[in-house]
């Protein structure tokens, strides 16, 4: 790592900040103290990943290194931009943001939340020992996997807990704007937890942006659909160009459930996306769709992952990418399909258009059969 004020590297700042503020993190819940302290391990073992990384090895983060950042620890004040970007809001949309890392709740927010859904600051859930969060906080996006997975599940404050009840069949869109403020040398860790229960159907659209330039964001979203419970997840990420994001996101699907996930990128210096979809029980449906158009001389990764455990489960996968200038775009792919999972239907596709010669793009696709 390339040293930073008074020779000390970034990561090691960060894990001093832990080792000072960890006994007031979530008001120090004793139930999270392994979880974190774990986190803080796996962090601190695996550093920032470099170009030797495999997983990392088309990606540059000399700038993140070089940053002069810390984690927020207090919420940020409340300004007109708790709502940014220009994509369309659905009419009588549900909206709250998460600015740094702290949520805010906006129009039809907490007080108008229609019967069947819930939604939680995530300190307060875990502070008053929520059983699902609990139960669910860690085990979807492990933080072993990946060490800024694992950097937000050490340091991060607060977030969103959204509770969709049983049989609830929502006609409200949820927006949930995921906005990250520049000059306050943030390293925003943000964290989404969503729970789905059984027979339930919603859509949410996360919208992505920045405030600013030199902004830096680190975001965890974990999702569990039970039972018969159908969601769309749309994610829109428009960021200006100084902007650094990286996001890990995981989804658990139950029998019968059906989750539709929609990437679409559309700007940002560096931007990181994992996603992976777990097929945890027979007759599981999980889709996949996303669309990136990095320009000048951004450069947007998407490493997705799609694990069949249980037979007869089906899956699709397309994404499509438009490069420009010096732009650069990196598509992994990976479907794994265990010895339980006979009869598994499977499908990947990554198809791209270069714009320019100084574009260039990374493709890699692969399915392992482990019967």
């Amino acid at each position: 790592m390339t040293a930073t004020t008074q020779g000390i590297s970034l990561k090691e700042r960060l894990l001093a900040e832990f080792e000072i503020r960890k006994t007031g993190l979530l008001l120090d819940n004793p139930l999270l103290d392994n979880f974190r302290s774990s986190s803080a391990a796996a962090f601190a073992a695996s550093g920032f990943p470099t170009r030797k990384d495999e997983e990392y090895k088309y990606l540059r983060f000399e700038k993140l290194s070089k940053a002069e950042i810390s984690v927020p620890f207090t919420a940020p004040e409340l300004s007109k931009s708790n709502k940014a970007g220009t994509t369309a809001i659905p009419e009588n949309a549900i909206e709250v943001s998460i600015v740094n890392g702290f949520p805010v709740f906006n129009r039809n927010g907490l007080e108008f939340q229609p019967e069947g859904l819930e939604i939680l600051h995530l300190g307060e859930a875990i502070r008053n020992n929520n059983k699902h969060v609990i139960s669910l906080l860690g085990t979807i996006v492990k933080p072993g996997t990946d060490p800024f997975s694992a950097l937000n599940s050490a340091m991060f404050m607060d977030g969103i807990f959204i509770h969709l009840k049983k049989n609830a069949n929502l006609n409200q869109a949820l927006v949930i704007h995921e906005i990250t403020e520049a000059g306050s040398s943030a390293f925003a860790q943000n964290r989404i937890l969503l729970l789905a229960e059984q027979n339930s159907a919603m859509q949410v659209y996360h919208l992505q942006t920045a405030n600013g330039t030199e902004t830096y964001a680190n975001t965890v979203v974990e999702a569990e659909l039970e039972r018969n419970a159908h969601v769309t997840w749309t994610c829109v990420q428009d960021e200006n160009r100084d902007s650094i994001h990286i996001t890990n996101s995981g989804t658990h699907i139950y029998s019968g459930a059906v989750f539709n996930h929609i990437l679409v990128s559309l700007g940002g210096s560096l931007c990181r996306n994992n996603t992976a979809l777990v097929m945890e029980e027979e007759g599981s449906e999980g889709h996949l769709y996303g669309y990136y158009h990095p320009k000048g001389e951004e450069s947007i990764d998407n490493h997705t992952v799609v694990d069949h455990r249980k037979p007869n489960c089906n899956s699709n996968e397309l994404y499509k990418g438009v490069v420009s200038g010096k732009g650069t775009a990196v598509f992994n792919g990976k479907i794994f399909v265990q010895k339980d999972a006979q009869k598994t239907n499977a499908f990947q596709s990554n198809k791209n258009i270069l714009l320019s010669e100084g574009a260039s793009v990374n493709t890699q696709t692969s399915a392992r059969n482990l019967c």
